[in-house]
């Protein structure tokens, strides 16, 4: 037979093999869904919807989950005619929502990996993760209030939204000791809660029959944390991405914080330096040295257009946030950025003595802290236990605040007579840029490094850069024909 174990159809189970991968999966989802919406006089609205699923990815008790959902909106305006030129609309809304979801396939049960054949004998194993075989779907819960305002005969706008998000019974693969036989284990845990606001803003700023200026902002803030785990588990690791730096997930944390290494302090806060080099003293126990999520993000875009000619660009601005950079810790620790080009000095780092096998101050014969007057080569400051490449990681964390001038377009449309002998109905050509500015305050300055960079993508894993590429500036040219 050219397979392995009988009547297993993969590419993996064949005797003689070319190929890099051999992956199939098959999931059945069955939904039943129900909407109901009603209305009274145009300006009161109710929304009522059902929805049942039942997935084969879930044990058979489990995979049976309803989750529903109720929004309800009040044109406060029409029902008490208080239009005017002043105010022209007016509108809140309230909503509740369960959404549930399963999990990926074949996630309840421990089943074998195919090996290569060993002197023609089949082999396989158990993989490196262990199924919960009473898995359970996940679930979250959001409620949501917000207002529409219109001023101005609907020149001036206002979406205002506050929310709150709980997530519970999270599917994730949580780490197990080695001693257990396995990697990791596949199950629910914990809770994960989301609340924040959203503002939108528009402006209908000049309007004639020539030219027209518009402008919207948009500002955002949310804050993510964690509530809690399951029994027993003090926090998760939710990426290994190195040894000395990883996300993770602890109750009462911000989701995803930054786990890492540190120096000792003192009770103040002051660095503690080894009087033998005059560099810091690493603190063997890891701790949170950053939160990757922002304080909130803003976005201002303006348009304007005059006759057939027109303009538009969008700025945006990220406050807070941390990132742990290679590409910095790299371009200090070889002195090839301007920011390590005063290399004649000697320098003392701010703080005091400290003993490097307690951690603890050293103090004088009168009981008070020494301060720190070792002196280190500009190469010790970057490149030895201190600030830059041998340093531990909370001197890699920077703040990620960043403004940016996202695009620009600048266009023109033909006017409609100059096409009428042509097969066109309307001719655009614009030019275009992206990314053409930004501005990260907190960063060294030379380093001209761009926190928008991630090595992970949109994945859980934010915060951390290892080399990525640098972001590019792009520039465009745009051709649009209609016939």
């Amino acid at each position: 037979s050219v397979f392995n174990v009988p009547y297993i159809y993969t590419l993996g189970n064949t005797m003689s093999q070319s190929m890099l991968a051999d992956n199939s999966s098959k999931r059945r989802l069955i939904g039943a869904f129900a909407d109901l919406t009603l209305g009274y006089k145009s300006y009161v609205f109710l929304n009522l919807t059902g929805r049942n699923d039942w997935s084969s990815t879930l044990p058979i008790n489990q995979r049976s989950y309803f989750y529903p959902a109720v929004a309800t909106s009040f044109i406060f305006s029409d029902a008490f005619d208080l239009k005017n030129d002043f105010f022209s609309y007016g509108k809140i809304r309230a909503g509740w929502a369960k959404v549930g979801n399963d999990a990926s396939p074949y996630s309840i049960n421990d089943v074998y990996v195919i090996l290569d054949p060993y002197k023609s004998q089949s082999r396989a194993r158990l993989g490196y993760t262990a199924h919960d075989p009473n898995l359970q779907p996940e679930f979250t819960e959001e409620i949501e209030l917000g207002t529409q305002l219109e001023f101005f005969q609907r020149r001036l706008s206002f979406d205002l939204t506050w929310y709150k998000k709980l997530s519970s019974n999270q599917i994730a693969s949580l780490t197990l000791p080695p001693s257990s036989g396995y990697g990791s284990y596949y199950t629910n845990f914990g809770k994960i809660e989301n609340k924040g606001i959203e503002l939108d803003i528009n402006g209908k700023i000049i309007r004639s029959d020539n030219f027209n200026w518009d402008m919207h902002l948009s500002f955002t803030k949310n804050k993510n944390t964690v509530l809690e785990l399951i029994e027993g588990v003090d926090r998760i690791q939710l990426n290994g991405v190195l040894t000395d730096i990883s996300p993770y997930l602890e109750p009462g944390m911000p989701f995803g914080y930054l786990r890492g290494t540190s120096n000792y302090r003192d009770d103040e806060g002051n660095l503690l330096v080894d009087p033998s080099t005059g560099l810091l003293i690493p603190n063997p126990e890891p701790g949170m040295v950053g939160d990757p999520n922002p304080d909130f993000k803003m976005g201002l875009g303006t348009t304007l257009s005059y006759k057939g000619a027109f303009l538009s660009a969008h700025f945006d601005w990220t406050q807070g946030g941390d990132i742990y950079s290679v590409t910095i810790n790299s371009l200090l620790g070889r002195g090839v950025t301007k920011d390590t080009e005063d290399r004649e000095h000697t320098w003392v780092i701010p703080g005091y003595y400290g003993d490097p096998n307690s951690g603890k101050p050293i103090l004088d014969k009168n009981g008070n802290k020494i301060p720190n007057t070792t002196q280190v080569t500009t190469n010790d400051l970057y490149f030895g236990n201190s600030f830059a490449i041998n340093s531990e990681t909370e001197f890699n964390i920077y703040d990620a605040t960043v403004y940016r001038f996202r695009d620009l377009t600048i266009g023109y449309e033909l006017p409609k007579k100059w096409l009428n002998s042509t097969p066109f109905g309307s001719v655009v050509v614009s030019l275009s840029g992206q990314n053409l500015w930004y501005f990260a305050p907190n960063v060294p300055k030379y380093t001209r490094f761009d926190p928008e960079v991630n090595s992970f993508g949109s994945s859980t894993t934010q915060g951390i850069e290892l080399s990525a590429a640098p972001t590019t500036r792009r520039f465009g040219v745009n051709l649009k024909l209609t016939f």
